[in-house]
């Protein structure tokens, strides 16, 4: 598989795994599927040039300018 192909089949498998984590009705399950998603997260990342480090720090950081999600808030909109 060439590196085109590696990435289109990466992302497929991404959606393919938020779909079994929509359908997955225990914690065990859905904690399951996380884990492959984040795996797949990382893959993608690098595949984009980041290290798993470089994507952790990419994360803090944006978790630091625009906050996380723990309260239930989601922006729905950016306004230029």
């Amino acid at each position: 598989m060439n590196q085109a192909e590696h990435f289109e089949q990466a992302r497929l498998k991404l959606y393919e795994e938020l779909k079994e984590y929509e359908d997955a009705n225990i914690d065990e399950e859905c904690l399951e599927e996380l884990a492959d998603i984040l795996e797949l997260a990382y893959e993608l990342g690098k595949m984009h040039g980041a290290s798993f480090e470089e994507m952790n720090a990419i994360r803090a950081e944006k978790r630091e300018r625009k906050g996380g999600f723990e309260k239930g808030l989601f922006l729905e909109e950016v306004l230029e």
